[in-house]
């Protein structure tokens, strides 16, 4: 078993876990995305047009049900930006645009570049063209497509032109998962962005594009708690052995050669969370032990040497969700990787003897305190 790139990393399940529970985030209540109250520009209050030129106006339909009509034809994409700062959430709505009538997207965790008059960053894709990869993952103004729908003929097919279109975004930590009417149509890690603005976009050329019943479920923005930092050293919230198996040298702390435990006194909570650790290795390895050894379900990871090098350290990354436990090493996923493992985890990392290398930070972030609270209430499952 290996990492794609590193065959030489090993990682053995102490004990299976159980199936993955329920999803906590389905019963989330939402609340809508726009203030009742407009501004003397027509625009909800406190969000801007960036880009454009482009017009956003509020219609009623037949039933009375407000819409957001965006129309476009200049040479820049236009955005509707949200004044407020979003981390983790629940985005869902309905969007309509017909084939011919341009391109859309929803920006999520974006950041408006004042001096360009722009917005860049993530963005899930509105196509109504024979592509089809609506629900996909963009990045926009930056690296481009991050998660296309090439290989994901379902979700290719799940978008109607012309008609309203269901759109469910949920963005976690560094994931983020869309779906389009229902049909699973991305679910990626990514680490450039945990927090930014909303915004809807009309793209240059011409766009005629609808949205309505926009709302949201806000799961607060995630605060990262360091462990470990080069100019404090190890925190309470680690347990060395032996006490002074970590020395400070030029800015991170060199492991002793005889061997060192490195323990979280805190377990790693269970829920959306991940854990972080810079490192450099030149000989030997680290092991990353999650949960008790021989009691109960638990993980372990060997990453060997070499790891980072003069340019910085490399980077190793444990991700848990409700449904999947993820280990990545310079964000390549360990493959096979390991199951779900329930319950808060013990963590320790080891050095086995003979190691060289040092530590330049290990840092947790928790899950926020909207999703602890709403994996508590979530509802039981239902037995087959």
């Amino acid at each position: 078993m290996g990492l794609v790139g590193l065959p030489t990393l090993a990682a053995s399940p102490m004990q299976d876990a159980d199936e993955a529970p329920a999803s906590w985030w389905t019963t989330l209540e939402t609340t809508p995305l726009f203030p009742d109250a407009v501004g003397e520009d027509g625009l909800p209050v406190g969000w801007t047009v960036i880009g454009g030129p482009a017009t956003y106006t509020f219609e009623r339909d037949a039933d009375g049900t407000t819409i957001l009509h965006g129309v476009g034809g200049g040479p820049r994409n236009a955005f509707l930006v949200d004044p407020t700062i979003t981390g983790d959430f629940l985005l869902e709505l309905e969007v309509k645009l017909g084939r011919g009538d341009g391109n859309s997207g929803i920006q999520i965790r974006s950041t408006v570049d004042t001096p360009r008059n722009r917005m860049f960053g993530y963005q899930i894709e509105v196509d109504p063209s024979e592509r089809a990869w609506s629900g996909g993952l963009y990045d926009e103004g930056r690296r481009g497509w991050i998660a296309s729908l090439k290989d994901n003929l379902d979700a290719r097919e799940a978008f109607v032109p012309g008609e309203w279109n269901r759109y469910t975004i949920l963005a976690v930590g560094p994931r983020i998962r869309t779906w389009v009417n229902g049909v699973a149509a991305v679910d990626h890690i990514d680490f450039m962005d945990a927090e930014g603005r909303i915004g809807l976009q009309v793209h240059s050329g011409r766009c005629d594009v609808r949205w309505r019943n926009l709302r949201i479920a806000t799961l607060g923005r995630r605060t990262v708690t360091p462990l470990l930092a080069p100019e404090v050293g190890p925190t309470d919230g680690l347990r060395i052995e032996p006490a002074d198996g970590l020395q400070a040298s030029d800015g991170e702390w060199r492991l002793d050669e005889d061997g060192v435990s490195i323990e979280a006194t805190t377990p790693w909570p269970d829920g959306p969370s991940g854990l972080r650790i810079e490192a450099t290795l030149q000989r030997g390895a680290l092991r990353l032990i999650l949960g008790e050894d021989g009691v109960g379900p638990g993980y372990i990871a060997t990453i060997p040497a070499p790891l980072g090098g003069p340019e910085g350290p490399g980077v190793i990354r444990a991700w848990r969700w409700m449904d999947r436990l993820m280990i990545m090493v310079d964000d390549t996923p360990l493959v096979p990787g390991p199951r779900r493992i329930d319950g808060p985890l013990a963590v320790r990392i080891e050095s086995e003897p003979g190691t060289v290398g040092a530590i330049r930070g290990i840092d947790m972030d928790p899950p926020t305190a909207a999703e602890r609270a709403a994996i508590a209430t979530r509802p039981e499952p239902t037995p087959e």
